[in-house]
C-alpha cells in the first residue's frame, strides 16, 4: 500500500519502486531492506527520501523471494527473480544486524 499499485511510491511518505535503480539492482540490497528495514535520507530516481520503512523480518524466506520476484518483474520491469536461496542466504549472513539499513551500508553491498 505504502509504494502504491501503480508502484509510483507516495511524496513524503514512500519512494517508487517503479523503474528504481534499487528494485532493480543487487537483490542483496532489497533482501537486506525487507529483512531489517531502511531508515534515514535514502535517494530514489535523483530524489532524496527521508524515511523508516520497518522490517518484515516475519514474512519466510518463500514470501520474500516472492514479493522481490513481483516488484523486480512488475511495470514492465525485466530484473532476475530472487531465490529463497538467496533470501535465506542472505537472512543467515545478517541475523546479527539488529538496526535498520542506511544508504550508505546499503552501497556497500554488490
Amino acid at each position: 500500500a505504502c509504494h502504491q499499485l501503480t508502484g509510483l511510491g507516495q511524496a513524503g511518505l514512500a519512494p517508487p519502486l517503479a523503474d528504481s535503480e534499487w528494485v532493480l539492482g543487487t537483490e542483496k540490497r532489497t533482501v537486506r531492506i525487507v529483512l531489517q528495514g531502511l531508515h534515514g535520507p535514502v535517494k530514489v530516481e535523483g530524489k532524496e527520501y527521508d524515511l523508516e520503512m520497518p522490517s518484515f523480518s516475519t514474512f519466510t524466506d518463500d514470501q520474500i523471494a516472492e514479493i522481490l520476484t513481483y516488484i523486480r518483474r512488475e511495470w514492465e520491469h525485466g530484473a532476475e527473480p530472487v531465490t529463497v536461496n538467496t533470501v535465506k542466504a542472505i537472512r543467515e549472513a545478517t541475523q546479527n544486524h539488529e538496526e535498520a539499513w542506511s544508504e550508505a551500508e546499503l552501497l556497500k553491498v554488490h
